[in-house]
């Protein structure tokens, strides 16, 4: 397994990506109409103009040589006010269904973690869709706690998860 920073050349693989663990993961989670509206060009719009404002942090993940998946992460400091300092807020983490359950995914966490931490921050969180088990069970495994009220994702209900403290996050091997 490989773990390396992801650049605009690397759009199109984690367009890829994207589209393919939504797939994988989405179906029957979200309306048929939003699973309809995530397309290859959609995701390369949306990575191409995230690696161009050079905000977001992007992982890219590979074993035996292929993409497996992929996480993004970005600053943020609205949390309580700014009393917990400054975060992140993890934007995506996603594997393809054959490199999931083989430690990739906490291999990924720990290494945003380790970013955030070398960039000053201090806690990060995620929002989560609520049917999505498998990814909640992961989060909570790796010490993350729901927090907040309950919103919605094009007509899914989602939660959020957070660790008040990267050093934690961090630990998990």
């Amino acid at each position: 397994m490989v773990i390396r920073a992801a650049g605009p050349t690397d759009a199109e693989t984690v367009a890829a990506l994207n589209l393919a663990c939504w797939r994988e993961t989405y179906a029957g989670l979200v309306p048929e109409e939003t699973m309809a509206e995530m397309t290859l060009e959609e995701r390369l719009d949306h990575w191409r103009g995230a690696f161009a404002a050079e905000r977001t942090h992007v992982l890219l993940a590979s074993d035996a040589g292929a993409a497996a998946g992929f996480a993004a992460w970005r600053a943020h400091e609205l949390a309580l006010g700014g009393r917990l300092g400054r975060g992140a807020e993890i934007s995506a983490i996603y594997l393809l269904r054959t490199a999931q359950r083989r430690g990739l995914g906490r291999a990924l966490m720990r290494a945003m973690a380790l970013e955030m931490r070398e960039a000053g921050l201090k806690w990060a969180s995620l929002t989560v869709l609520g049917g999505n088990l498998p990814a909640r069970r992961f989060y909570e495994a790796l010490g993350g706690r729901r927090f907040g009220r309950e919103t919605h994702w094009r007509g899914a209900p989602q939660l959020a998860y957070g660790w008040r403290d990267l050093a934690r996050l961090c630990a998990h091997q």
